[in-house]
């Protein structure tokens, strides 16, 4: 039997030791089956003997050589079932990269302030810049707007709609109160200075009640008389006195409101308001119930920022909103936002560009380290802030903004790009509007890229009067614009992805609840979605999961076909699951890591350059 060899196919069991089957090379013929012990020499040479006693022309110390030889950490693992299980792949990453946020996106003092909040905060700069960006814009309001073609009257009012994604630990409330103490701020000045006006009132107005009184009785008079058309002078006098109104000190922002008091506010101050909501999803689930449709429609058309919102109830009778004008912005947790977009993309109540419209959107990488940082705040930095939201309040668009011709004053005043300002964004503008229609983009985040025509120049109004600003929109605030535009695309697609591909969001907690599923009950997409687990309740999502875990090695399936009815999917889960997830916990199911900025390669960006280098449009890009 010289030159006969042994050939041992060798499998790892959960209790260390080796299932074990070795046959002859030249004839497959089996030899002998069975577990060893490898690491007991005593059953080495147990198993060698019998294998010897089989085959007595191969030598025990042969045999004892080759089973030595096995290392068991390269085995596959076969489980009481007698199902062989590899080594499960990682499981992707399910957030694609974004670009940072640069202090440089916006004005030297407010980017100095956003920093100096997320040093102390210890939270990313993102939050605090998002929420200063739209806190400007809602200070400024409707009071003026941008035209952003050379010769076209298409208005652009700068209102914005935002929003902080992070897990709850990473500080989103702390990060962007400073944003809304500045309007808090604003609004407590101008009640100072309606203080001493309003007092002034009181006291003409007690002086106008005698005059009507004495009015009332010329007008008597004069009817007694029958000068009626003395009377109705008289009566002229008493109407303008009593349309005599009270100064107003401006109200900007509002956590809560219906749509009806929110009709009202906005009549009273018609420059606009910001809705500061902090949990925007629940906000925005609020808005999906079947008896809030028509209200939900009202915030679509609150978002333009101009034309008539015509609210009528019974009780309450017709409101008429002219230019109504709402600024959003809040925060929301990964999990609640992205659970949301996953429904609306699936065709949900929310499927109606509501959520394209929160153009502000930014969901930055979470911090890998954490630096205790305990001082004052940047004293010089806040009193410079402060000087611009206060220089934003007292913005006369008036003296440097045009009208239409035939204006009659109720209209918007505005302005339009400089020369190089328009140059840049028509560049820019070409390059997206090309991307939207040939690019294969997915239907929702098309849709929200068609609404960053506005978000661009929006945004370059805002910076340009944020920096003391007059007139024409400057090249230079258009290019930050464009900028912006670009960063918070790539923050954007990362929304997106998710929703497009949950399976990969939803892969990592699946395994953790199904290391706890009962073993003597087999596991089935279908059961899995009966227990309405967030985010794996759609039993198509579950499916695809489930699929992604089977390719992956994480899961096995199995078909089972009963005596009647369809075959049914079984799945058994990878026995070492829980050590395998606990050696990956240390990698983190955070996000890849933040691209360097002009690196974005998500969906394709549109940042215009010199005419002599290729165009963010241009680049080579991977689209989800």
């Amino acid at each position: 039997m010289s030159g006969i060899q042994l050939v041992t196919v060798a499998n790892r069991k959960l209790d260390g030791k080796i299932s074990l089957a070795i046959h002859r090379s030249d004839n497959q013929q089996s030899i002998w089956s069975g577990v060893v012990d490898l690491s007991c020499r005593a059953d080495v040479q147990r198993v060698a003997a019998e294998v010897h006693k089989a085959n007595p022309g191969i030598t025990t110390e042969s045999i004892e050589s080759q089973l030595q030889a096995i290392d068991p950490s390269g085995l596959d693992l076969i489980d009481e079932a007698g199902r062989v299980w590899g080594v499960p792949e990682a499981l992707l990453d399910p957030l694609p990269e974004v670009l940072p946020y640069r202090s440089e996106l916006l004005p030297k003092a407010v980017g100095i302030a956003v920093d100096d909040i997320a040093e102390r905060m210890q939270c990313p700069p993102d939050f605090p810049a998002a929420a200063m960006l739209v806190a400007m814009a809602a200070v400024i309001g409707c009071r003026i707007g941008i035209r952003p073609r050379k010769y076209d009257n298409w208005l652009v009012i700068p209102n914005l709609w935002g929003c902080v994604v992070g897990r709850p630990s990473l500080k989103k409330s702390p990060a962007i109160a400073e944003a809304e103490k500045r309007i808090r701020a604003i609004e407590a000045r101008e009640r100072e200075k309606v203080a001493k006006e309003l007092e002034s009132f009181g006291v003409d107005a007690l002086i106008a009640e005698s005059k009507v009184k004495a009015i009332k009785k010329k007008i008597d008079g004069a009817m007694k008389s029958n000068d009626e058309a003395k009377a109705r002078v008289l009566a002229q006098e008493i109407k303008e006195i009593q349309e005599s109104v009270a100064p107003i000190a401006r109200r900007i922002i509002t956590t809560d409101s219906t749509i009806e008091k929110l009709g009202e506010m906005l009549n009273k101050y018609p420059h606009g308001l910001l809705l500061w909501v902090d949990e925007l999803m629940a906000w925005m689930r609020g808005l999906d119930k079947p008896d809030m449709a028509g209200v939900r429609q009202h915030f679509l058309t609150l978002w333009n920022g101009q034309g008539r919102l015509n609210i009528d109830r019974v009780g309450r009778g017709e409101t008429v909103v002219e230019h109504p004008c709402l600024s959003l912005f809040g925060c929301a947790t990964p999990g609640g936002i992205g659970d949301y977009v996953a429904a609306a993309m699936r065709g949900g109540r929310g499927d109606d560009g509501l959520i394209q419209r929160l153009q502000v959107l930014v969901w930055p990488d979470s911090p890998s380290e954490y630096r205790h940082v305990d001082r004052w705040p940047n004293s010089e930095a806040r009193d410079r802030l402060t000087d611009i939201f206060e220089r934003l309040a007292d913005l006369d668009a008036e003296s440097f903004a045009e009208r239409d011709k035939y204006d009659d004053g109720t209209g918007i005043p505005w302005v339009r790009f400089d020369s190089d300002g328009q140059f840049i964004f028509d560049r820019w503008d070409v390059a997206i509007q090309k991307r939207i229609r040939t690019s294969n983009l997915p239907e929702a985040f098309e849709s929200h890229l068609s609404k960053y025509a506005s978000l661009v120049p929006s945004i370059a109004l805002v910076l340009h009067l944020a920096v003391g600003g007059r007139g024409p929109v400057s090249g230079e605030a258009t290019e930050l614009a464009v900028r912006w535009a670009e960063y918070l695309e790539s923050h954007a697609a990362r929304l997106y992805s998710i929703a497009m591909i949950p399976e990969r969001r939803q892969a990592k907690p699946l395994l953790v609840r199904l290391i706890e599923w009962p073993k003597t009950k087999p596991i089935t997409a279908r059961d899995i979605a009966r227990k309405g687990w967030s985010g794996l309740d759609d039993a198509e999502v579950v499916r695809k999961t489930m699929e992604l875990l089977d390719d992956t090695g994480w899961v096995l399936s199995m078909q089972t076909k009963p005596e009647s009815g369809r075959p049914t999917t079984h799945y058994a889960i990878h026995p070492q699951t829980a050590e395998f997830l606990e050696a990956l916990k240390e990698r983190t199911d955070k996000t890849d890591k933040t691209l360097a900025e002009g690196t974005f390669v998500g969906f394709v960006g549109t940042l215009p350059e010199d005419s002599q280098k290729k165009s963010s449009g241009d680049r080579e890009r991977i689209v989800i």
